[in-house]
């Protein structure tokens, strides 16, 4: 054991600084929420235009009446080509 009082060699702690890291991180969300909200469509950014109000009196249903049915001739099939085959090649000597 040693005699006398027991000192502390180390530096005292120096006081934590996390504001460079706030500072840089709200600036950083500053630019991207800039970016974002630039890139908005024009329908999220302006008013609405004014509905009107309804006609006094309701329009007639407009109904649809079908197309005649059309019979639809099936393609004709290709017909298969039979020419004259193909001559024997020369023989060779």
């Amino acid at each position: 054991m040693t005699s006398g009082s027991v000192t502390d060699l180390d530096p005292a702690p120096a006081p934590e600084r996390h504001w460079p890291f706030y500072v840089a991180w709200t600036i950083g969300g500053l630019v991207v929420g800039a970016v974002l909200l630039s890139r908005l469509p024009v329908s999220l950014t302006t008013e609405p235009a004014p509905v009107a109000a309804p006609a006094a009196t309701a329009a007639p249903i407009q109904t649809l009446t079908p197309a005649p049915l059309r019979l639809v001739n099936p393609l004709p099939q290709p017909v298969p080509v039979r020419g004259s085959p193909l001559p024997p090649a020369p023989a060779r000597r």
